[in-house]
């Protein structure tokens, strides 16, 4: 997966997180780690594609959705809201973590 994103990648991005309902504030691509079962380990989910930070104004929430960019475009494959005590860190440049409902989950910006 490329690191950035082509402009192709960037109209499949408005096309799932239309600007009618969101407000988008920033899109990276990314793959998406949960330390689950083991708490101490990462693990690869399979998951890749383009981050993206939005505002639903419709729900009026601030949400982590993960876009899938490959050929196959099925849209948003795993999402995140981001609720008044949500807990976001910046573990390395590129892995930043944050907790879920189960177990921690890192995006991978590298």
């Amino acid at each position: 997966m490329p690191s950035i994103l082509s402009d192709e990648d960037k109209q499949t991005v408005k096309r799932t997180v239309p600007k009618q309902n969101n407000k988008i504030f920033a899109v990276a691509v990314a793959k998406l780690y949960v330390a689950y079962p083991d708490k101490h380990t990462w693990t690869y989910t399979g998951l890749q594609g383009a981050a993206v930070l939005a505002n639903d104004l419709v729900g009026n929430t601030l949400w982590i959705k993960l876009v899938d960019i490959s050929p196959t475009s099925r849209g948003v494959i795993w999402d995140q809201e981001i609720y008044d005590t949500f807990t976001y860190n910046q573990d390395r440049v590129f892995f930043h973590t944050f907790e879920l409902e189960d177990c921690l989950a890192g995006l991978s910006f590298a």
